[in-house]
């Protein structure tokens, strides 16, 4: 190859990687990183349908499914009797912070949802809905 072959041959790769980067950004964008922590009530723990939000039972007990496969990462059921209240939630560690603590994320928490009414819409937020 000559000296002018090889540059142009190095500006091709060079603008192929540059592409293969921003296409890497793009799905890091569509792929969370984190858990979201799906919130639902209590009474739907027994019957959820876990390929609703794309996650499968991979082990259950006596009180339904103990352990959630999440994009790869197993959620483990946890209920502790404790300051959190009456809840059901699958939680993994993440990692540890900078003091070296395990920092946990959730995947869906089931918990007896609140009866408070929704708040009214201000009529000067009406008038700019009919505007749609």
């Amino acid at each position: 190859m000559t000296p002018d072959q090889i540059n142009l041959w190095l500006e091709i790769q060079q603008r192929q990687m540059q592409a293969l980067e921003r296409i890497a950004d793009v799905l890091d964008r569509f792929a969370p990183t984190n858990a979201p922590n799906y919130q639902r009530s209590l009474e739907e723990f027994r019957t959820f349908d876990w390929h609703s939000i794309g996650a499968s039972v991979e082990r259950t007990d006596q009180y339904g499914p103990a352990v959630v496969n999440w994009q790869g990462y197993q959620f483990i059921r946890r209920s502790p009797s404790n300051k959190f209240g009456e809840a059901i939630w699958f939680s993994r560690c993440a990692g540890k912070d900078e003091k070296g603590e395990n920092q946990y994320e959730r995947l869906i928490t089931f918990k007896p949802l609140s009866k408070k009414e929704a708040e009214p819409v201000p009529e000067k937020v009406q008038r700019l809905m009919s505007n749609f």
